[in-house]
């Protein structure tokens, strides 16, 4: 038994060939027009003639409303479509509400206008990723849930203030996460390792300016920075850069943790002659483990 399979549907005709018919058509109709009234006596010619004239002042007419009426329905689409666009960016804010930093949309489009501003004039643009942890304190039981949320609000808004102090007015600041903020400008930037120095200072001036309110220091903060720069020549845009300075802070932490850090892992004859980088003595400079400590 042989299966009938159904035949493809022709394919519609091309706007283009439509209106080429319809201007070929015009000059053929006008053509047998003036046959038939060779053919015919006057009277009917005449009537011939004016039911084809009116038939074809019909015929663009109708077109003409046709035309009128698609492209008023198309216009009305688009006029809904960008309403909802705009209802959708607005509902969508470009502010972090903890911080008042940008988030990551906000960030996102100030960074595409800063690195075609940086193209045209033929500069770089730099972008760090910081990554802050509360430090481990051995020996201090946990605090009440509601308190530690409290604590980690207030430690992000201290971050949010020493890295807007830390930073330049024109960079774009924001905060992605829970303690990891973003940092995109024009040119060449700080170097990662200047840049934690000058966050773990702001928040030391911080620790010894204030604390908690009820005789509580707040506690140490851990801060580790890694930084791209996106050179004009190099094709790219903002996602592409903060990969790459996602990739320095990968490097940077797992050089740490490869390198004895604060004097762990070195014999005790190293200690005695000075060999170490003088992180056994009370007081010391933060080492490379990134945690900020007062008086910076």
């Amino acid at each position: 038994m042989s299966v009938q399979r159904p035949r493809p549907a022709a394919p519609p005709v091309p706007p283009e060939r439509r209106r080429h018919l319809l201007v070929a058509g015009v000059p053929a109709a006008g053509v047998l027009g003036v046959v038939l009234a060779g053919l015919l006596p006057v009277r009917v010619a005449a009537v011939a003639a004016g039911a084809v004239v009116a038939a074809v002042c019909l015929l663009v007419l109708a077109r003409a409303l046709l035309v009128a009426l698609r492209s008023r329905a198309e216009s009305e689409e688009s006029l809904v479509r960008l309403h909802a666009e705009l209802h959708a960016a607005r509902d969508e804010s470009v502010k972090d509400p903890l911080t008042d930093l940008l988030n990551r949309r906000g960030l996102l489009l100030l960074g595409h206008q800063v690195i075609e501003s940086a193209r045209r004039s033929g500069g770089a643009v730099h972008a760090c990723v910081v990554e802050v942890t509360p430090a481990v304190v051995l020996g201090v039981p946990a605090g009440h849930p509601g308190r530690a949320g409290e604590q980690r609000a207030d430690d992000w808004r201290a971050v949010a203030a020493s890295l807007r102090g830390a930073t330049r007015t024109t960079d774009v600041v924001a905060r992605e996460d829970e303690g990891r903020f973003l940092v995109l400008g024009p040119g060449a930037g700080l170097h990662a390792q200047e840049l934690e120095r000058r966050v773990r200072v702001g928040l030391a001036q911080q620790r010894l300016g204030g604390g908690t309110g009820d005789g509580e220091a707040s506690p140490r903060l851990s801060v580790e920075v890694g930084a791209a720069v996106l050179a004009p020549w190099d094709d790219g845009g903002v996602g592409d850069l903060l990969v790459r300075a996602e990739q320095s802070l990968a490097q940077r932490r797992a050089l740490r943790r490869s390198v004895p850090q604060h004097g762990w892992g070195r014999r005790r004859g190293d200690r005695r002659t000075g060999g170490g980088t003088g992180s056994g003595a009370p007081g010391g400079g933060a080492g490379a483990g990134g945690t900020e400590r007062p008086g910076g």
